[in-house]
């Protein structure tokens, strides 16, 4: 009977859990509207950290990331806005062009291409930069090269996320459990997502075989 009241009991430590995404995705909610990239970066970083490892609590733990990477994450956000319009821009274009020209269809293609791109490497930025103290362009070119390298596990995140819009957008747009999406879709791509990024840490002479494999080496 005491184990049932137990706080430390898998039921309690559930909901503990769940609580502790909701708290990261209105986090989330409240800061992406003005810091795109910060609040992103800021979200992996916790989520990861916090509901997968249990280290410190998730407000500390996400204004923590979001002020240290605040400047980088910043500009790689206005970025992806810049690309985004970019695309949509170049999508309506081609969209208006005779589509039985030659040029008309090799531009739509292109334009789908870039898409493509721009989704494999935008999946790898922000955990990246919640992981590694690289320049701008070293994102870029790593979060590429990852994308391509490990193109299966790009494409597992792919479809996870647009199953998760999906499902938002035509079952549970109005309902509360689209509060823990972002964080949940976050929590689910960390899974494959650290098994990527652990290969690229680099070691410590000093640490043992079991730390060498901890997510985290401990800021």
């Amino acid at each position: 009977m005491n184990k049932i009241f137990d706080i430390n009991n898998k039921f309690f430590s559930t909901l503990s859990k769940m609580w502790d995404l909701l708290v990261l995705d209105v986090l989330w909610i409240i800061s992406v509207l003005a810091f795109v990239g910060p609040a992103c970066t800021a979200l992996y970083y916790a989520v990861a950290k916090n509901i997968r490892k249990s280290r410190e609590y998730p407000g500390k733990t996400f204004w923590h990331s979001f002020k240290l990477n605040f400047k980088q994450a910043a500009i790689l956000g206005v970025m992806q806005i810049l690309c985004v319009l970019w695309i949509f821009y170049s999508y309506n274009f081609a969209m208006a062009m005779d589509e039985s020209s030659y040029f008309g269809q090799v531009y739509y293609w292109v334009v789908v291409l870039e898409a493509i791109l721009f989704a494999m490497v935008s999946v790898y930025i922000y955990p990246i930069l919640s992981r590694f103290n690289m320049k701008i362009g070293a994102i870029l070119k790593l979060a590429l090269y990852m994308s391509i390298r490990h193109f299966f596990s790009t494409t597992i995140y792919g479809v996870l996320g647009l199953v998760g819009v999906y499902l938002c957008w035509q079952y549970i747009l109005l309902s509360p459990i689209v509060l823990f999406a972002p964080a949940l879709y976050v929590l689910i791509l960390s899974i494959p997502m650290e098994k990527v990024l652990r290969r690229y840490m680099p070691k410590k002479e000093d640490q043992s075989e079991n730390e060498q494999e901890a997510w985290y080496y401990e800021d």
